[in-house]
């Protein structure tokens, strides 16, 4: 066990657990765990508003976030995650509808809307009937000061149950020969807009250099809001019919992506983690000293690599070349940086 204390806050030196979950296994694995349980709410309810682009949409996303009260859930889909969304219902009817609410503001409000540039921002609500109503009029209220308009509860879970969704649709691509994937990071207030139009850019770009057929789908979506920015995904697909080696080309573009990220002002990861994918990234973003600090750890509580999963920092390069130099100096380390792997 690393610590003896009570679950809760702590202030008694270095903190252990974030060492153990940041390690990704390779300092030992979790055998339990203190859960953090709430009441069923009172009140649960979805709401959705239309905004006339996504610049529109991140200033509405961040007055939100200065709420005191917040919603359970607030998330902003691009306009292309959006009208995915809407093409992939059931009953394409809505979409007529969308087309109505879109003819109306354009009348109402001097032709802000158009169907190429609309998001969707969809809230979840959870709490007491006074915090709900409470929340969703203030929801109301900053609709009205960023021209926007409220699109309907069905809306709004719609956009959630496409959470759900989007990793069978990832396998019912692949019959069709469209390879996709996800990925995400954390941008701070400021760098979002030109990080996210720098990032799908770059995809473009790329996928176009490499003469490859048909065109990428790159979008978006903030999923979380905090004081200092937000967690944004990417959702990127691309056709693979007649591409050789097609597994390599996607991931020699998401990682070009992942540098577009980094060079914009983005995190590595918001909770991914970094893994194996990611690991090569390890150089942009940690010191040598600071890997050489955790390979000493790393030495000191598993001498013979019994936990190799090589994940992260200790799947880079940086650390195979500080374990090289420890072994040198101190005679002694990991029988092999890539011993538990074959387990």
């Amino acid at each position: 066990r690393i610590s003896k204390t009570t679950a809760g806050r702590s202030s008694a030196g270095l903190e252990p657990k974030s060492l153990a979950l940041g390690s990704e296994g390779c300092f030992g694995i979790i055998t339990s765990a203190v859960l953090k349980i709430s009441p069923i709410p009172e009140v649960k309810s979805y709401q959705s508003v239309l905004l006339p682009s996504f610049g529109v949409g991140v200033e509405y996303m961040r007055a939100l976030s200065k709420m005191t009260m917040k919603p359970a859930s607030v998330r902003l889909l691009d306009n292309d995650q959006f009208r995915l969304g809407q093409a992939l219902k059931e009953r394409p009817s809505l979409f007529g509808t969308l087309r109505e609410w879109l003819a109306h503001a354009i009348s109402s409000a001097g032709g802000n809307f158009s169907l190429n540039t609309v998001v969707c921002v969809t809230i979840s609500f959870e709490g007491s009937a006074a915090e709900v109503n409470l929340q969703q009029r203030l929801v109301r209220d900053f609709a009205t000061v960023y021209e926007g308009m409220l699109a309907g509860p069905s809306v709004g879970k719609a956009g959630y149950d496409l959470t759900f969704a989007i990793a069978y649709l990832r396998d019912f691509a692949l019959n069709y020969d469209i390879i996709g994937e996800s990925f995400e990071t954390f941008v701070p207030w400021s760098c979002i807009k030109r990080l996210v139009a720098a990032t799908k850019d770059r995809v473009q770009f790329e996928h176009r250099h490499r003469a490859l057929p048909g065109e990428p789908f790159i979008c978006s979506r903030i999923t979380q809001l905090y004081d200092e920015g937000v967690c944004v995904y990417f959702y990127f697909c691309m056709q693979i019919k007649g591409v050789s080696n097609p597994s390599v080309v996607f991931s020699e573009i998401e990682h070009i992506a992942r540098e577009e990220i980094l060079s914009n002002g983005g995190s590595l990861s918001h909770h991914h983690g970094l893994g194996k994918v990611r690991s090569s990234f390890v150089s942009q973003i940690y010191s040598q000293a600071y890997i050489d600090t955790l390979t000493a750890i790393k030495n000191s509580i598993d001498e013979r690599n019994v936990f190799g999963a090589a994940n992260g920092i200790f799947g880079s390069k940086m650390y195979s070349s500080s374990i090289s130099e420890h072994t040198n100096v101190s005679g002694k380390g990991p029988k092999n940086a890539r011993e538990g792997s074959r387990c």
